[in-house]
């Protein structure tokens, strides 16, 4: 492909491309923090307990961006897991995404129905 058919967004920085217009919020918000930590790097908590999540969030927090969870496959997941996971994104500055499953592969299919007692 020659450069002149290259998207123009790949000369800019992570927070020229907040700037674009329309834009949502979530969307203006995760590029400027990708500029802020200067990583674009995503984490899957595959884990099963509260304690394992927290921990996880706690070790990796300062290196990324996202944090993928999976909410169902937690078997102790309460609002205490909820309000913990927020504490330590806040202060480590990424962002939670859950990542539901109304199907999937692998371990986090076999896990999903045997192990949730999330809502």
């Amino acid at each position: 492909m020659p450069p002149s058919a290259r998207h123009p967004s790949l000369f800019q920085s992570y927070y020229e491309r907040s700037e674009q217009p329309n834009l949502t919020p979530l969307a203006t918000y995760l590029l400027r923090l990708i500029q802020l930590k200067r990583t674009n790097l995503c984490v899957s908590a595959d884990v099963s307990t509260t304690a394992e999540l927290l921990q996880l969030a706690e070790d990796v927090g300062d290196q990324i961006c996202v944090l993928k969870t999976h909410a169902d496959i937690i078997g102790d997941f309460t609002d205490r897991t909820a309000r913990g996971l927020m504490e330590v994104a806040r202060r480590k500055k990424f962002i939670i995404f859950e990542d539901r499953k109304f199907g999937d592969i692998g371990s986090a299919l076999y896990l999903t129905p045997s192990n949730s007692t999330a809502g």
